[in-house]
C-alpha cells in the first residue's frame, strides 16, 4: 500500500498511526505508488488552496487504478470529515472515505473488505505506535491534543475535528519515551493550540497555560531529550508561568511561535481572537524579558472580510516594529460554516495577493538582517541529512541541519561544511556545534 499525507504537521502524525495499525494488520509499504495495490491520500481542507491541492491529488492518485497496480484507493482525514457526501458525488474512483480521530483505526479492516481480504495477514514485524521516519534525522512530533476551543470567526477547524480533546499525560508521556528511544533529539509538541492543553479536564484551576506548565514539567523529568519546541501558543492563553518556564528551561528550546493573525484592532476583535493589539505587544515585551534572546514565529492573515487599507497598514507597521524572527502569510479564503463566512469575501483576490506579497517582501528583509547578525556565532545545529547535490552551492556544504532557532519543515535551515578531520564525525540525529560563516534571506551556512 501507499500513503500520501497532505496538510499540517498534526496530519503527518495521524499518517504515522495509520501506518504502524496497517502494518501490524500485514500491509507493507512501497516507495513507488505505482507498485502499491491500494493508495491512501490524507487529505486537508484548511483553505481553498488545500482544498484544491487534495482534489488534484486525489484525481492523480486515481489515475494509478488505470496505470498501475492499484484496486483500492482511499481518502481520509479533513476533507474527507467535511465534504465525504460530496465528494462522494464527484469522485466515483474513490472506493473509501473515512474522517478524522477514530475513524481511522478502522483503515486497515476497511482496505481488507474491498480487496477482498477475509483475515490480517501474518506480520512478524514488531508493533509500534507509530511508524515515525523523522527520528532517523533526530527529532518527532508530538501531538497532545485533538481539536480546538477557540472558535476564530474564520477557522473550520472546531467544525471538522471537534472541540479541544486533550491527550492524558501519561500517554503522551509513554509515547515521548518512545520517540526518545527511536534516537529523537528534539520532540517538536504540536496541536491546534498547545496552550489549552488540558483547560477540557480541568488542569491548571483556571490557568489556560497551567496544564502546559504542568506536561512540560513531567516530560522533562521523564525523558532525557536534549530540545522540547512548542508549536501553535494562542497569544491569548499565553501567561507569565508558561514564559517563565521556557526562559528557565535549557530544554525547552526559546522558540516562540504565537500567530498573531492581525495586528489591527477592529480586525481582531472580527476575528474572535481575544486580544488586542497593544496586548500582543505586551506578551511579546514579556516573553523577551523573560527568555533570553526567543526566537519569535508568527502568522498572520491577509483580506480578511472589511480588511482597509489602514488595517492593513496597522499590520505591516506592526511587523516593523516587532521584528518577527519567523513569519508566515496566508490569504483569507471564505470557510463554510463559519462565523466569517456571513460576511462575504470583500477583498478582491489580486489585492489579497498584493498584500501578501508586500508582507513577505517587508519580513524577507527582516528576515535577511537578522540572519547577518548572526554571522560569527557558534550555534548547536542537529544535523538531519547529507545536502543533496542541488543545494550543496557546488559541493561546499554537504550537510543540512537545524538549530534552536529553527522549526522543522516550517522555518529555514543550517548548511554545513565537512569537518577538517572528515565526515566520520557526522551523522544525522547528532547536535554538533557549527560556527555561522555567512547568511541568506531564511537559512544559514557555517562549519563545525
Amino acid at each position: 500500500m501507499g500513503l500520501i499525507t497532505l496538510g499540517c504537521a498534526k496530519n503527518e502524525v495521524d499518517s504515522e498511526y495509520m501506518l504502524a495499525d496497517l502494518r501490524r494488520e500485514g500491509f507493507m509499504p512501497v516507495s513507488e505508488l505505482a507498485s502499491a495495490e491500494a493508495v491512501v491520500v490524507n487529505t486537508c481542507c484548511f483553505v481553498e488552496p488545500a482544498r484544491e491541492e487534495a482534489v488534484e491529488t486525489i484525481l492523480e492518485a486515481a489515475e494509478l487504478k488505470k496505470s498501475g497496480a492499484c484496486r483500492v484507493l482511499a481518502v481520509v482525514g479533513c476533507m474527507a470529515q467535511r465534504y465525504r457526501v460530496e465528494l462522494a458525488a464527484s469522485l466515483p474512483e474513490v472506493d473509501l472515505f473515512i474522517g478524522v480521530g477514530q475513524q481511522q483505526r478502522s483503515l486497515p479492516e476497511q482496505l481488507r473488505r474491498c480487496l477482498g481480504l477475509t483475515a490480517p495477514v501474518p506480520c512478524d514485524i514488531p508493533p509500534l505506535p507509530r511508524v515515525v521516519e523523522t527520528t532517523r534525522q533526530g527529532w518527532a512530533y508530538l501531538k497532545i491534543s485533538e481539536g480546538c476551543d477557540n472558535r476564530c470567526s474564520y477557522c473550520a477547524i472546531p467544525l471538522i475535528r471537534g472541540a479541544l480533546a486533550s491527550r492524558p499525560a501519561d500517554s503522551i508521556l509513554r509515547e515521548a519515551r518512545f520517540l526518545e528511544e527511536q534516537g529523537a533529539q528534539e520532540l517538536v509538541l504540536i496541536a491546534q493550540d498547545v496552550t489549552a492543553w488540558g483547560a477540557d479536564t480541568g488542569k491548571g484551576k483556571g490557568k489556560r497555560s497551567g496544564g502546559i506548565v504542568s506536561l512540560l514539567e513531567s516530560l522533562l523529568a521523564g525523558t532525557a531529550v536534549p530540545w522540547i519546541r512548542l508549536l501553535y501558543t494562542h497569544p491569548a492563553h499565553l501567561d507569565e508561568d508558561l514564559l517563565t518556564l521556557i526562559g528557565g528551561e535549557s530544554r525547552i528550546v526559546p522558540y516562540l511561535d504565537m500567530p498573531v493573525q492581525h495586528a489591527s484592532d477592529r480586525v481582531l476583535k472580527e476575528m474572535g481572537r481575544g486580544v488586542s493589539r497593544r496586548q500582543l505587544l505586551e506578551k511579546i515585551e514579556l516573553a523577551r524579558r523573560l527568555i533570553d534572546s526567543p526566537v519569535l514565529r508568527t502568522t498572520v492573515m491577509v483580506g480578511f472580510p472589511g480588511e482597509s487599507e489602514r488595517d492593513f497598514e496597522q499590520l505591516l507597521e506592526f511587523i516593523a516594529t516587532v521584528r518577527f524572527d519567523r513569519l508566515g502569510a496566508f490569504s483569507y479564503s471564505v470557510e463554510e460554516g463559519t462565523a466569517a463566512a456571513g460576511r462575504g469575501d470583500s477583498v478582491p483576490r489580486r489585492e489579497k495577493e498584493r498584500r501578501l506579497e508586500e508582507v513577505m517582501e517587508l519580513q524577507c528583509r527582516i528576515s535577511a538582517e537578522l540572519n547577518a547578525a548572526r554571522v560569527g556565532q557558534t550555534v548547536p545545529v542537529l544535523v538531519e541529512r547529507p545536502a543533496d547535490r542541488d543545494e550543496s552551492f557546488g559541493g561546499r556544504y554537504v550537510w543540512v541541519g537545524r538549530g534552536r532557532a529553527h522549526a522543522p519543515d516550517v522555518d529555514g535551515q543550517v548548511f554545513f561544511t565537512d569537518p577538517a578531520h572528515g565526515a566520520a564525525s557526522i551523522s544525522p540525529g547528532r547536535i554538533i556545534p557549527v560556527s555561522i560563516t555567512e547568511s541568506g534571506d531564511y537559512d544559514l551556512f557555517g562549519e563545525p
